[in-house]
């Protein structure tokens, strides 16, 4: 005798099988268990999807203001190169300490991680060198076009950057 469960399904009915009828009103299966499960995962990864989304716009627009703020102030600017190292160091530091915790803590581990992902694979190093000058490059051009453009031209303005990115992530794909 073949029993039909919840999610369309057969199985064959044991000894300890229960029919659908055998539930007792406001329980539910095994399997709706897990479907209302994958139901509330999918509903947080949404919501986490579009506050992300929210957090990304707010902190692009702030940046542009914020630098087009400090580009204009009257009296001397600082280089817009100083200020691109001095992001790229941030985020090459977060991404150590994120490291480092991804690894537990453990230094000889997170050396020994570097070692093997940036000097024993150097062909894979090499190769994100390129966009990385790239971005480099686009993000200087980036402080020199906010200092002569208004904030809200530069923010709708089509951005030269897009082509490389394009381009690697073709590369990426392909």
């Amino acid at each position: 005798m073949a029993a039909v469960g919840s999610g369309g399904s057969t199985a064959t009915a044991g000894p300890g099988a229960v029919s659908a009828g055998a539930l007792e009103p406001g329980t539910s299966s095994a399997g709706e268990t897990v479907w209302l499960s994958r139901q509330r995962r999918a509903g947080a990864h949404r919501r986490l999807k579009y506050i992300s989304l929210a957090v990304l716009v707010v902190q692009n627009a702030s940046l542009i203001l914020s630098i087009r703020y400090a580009r204009t102030l009257p009296g001397d600017r600082f280089f817009a190169t100083t200020a691109v190292v001095m992001a790229e160091v941030l985020k090459g530091l977060t991404c150590l300490l994120l490291l480092f915790a991804q690894k537990r803590g453990n230094v000889k581990h997170l050396v020994l991680f570097l070692h093997e992902a940036v000097l024993v694979q150097y062909m894979d190093t090499l190769k994100l060198a390129v966009p990385s000058l790239i971005y480099t490059l686009q993000n200087n051009l980036q402080y020199v076009a906010i200092s002569n453009l208004p904030a809200a031209t530069f923010q709708v303005s089509p951005k030269p950057s897009m082509a490389p990115e394009e381009l690697a992530g073709v590369g990426d794909i392909g």
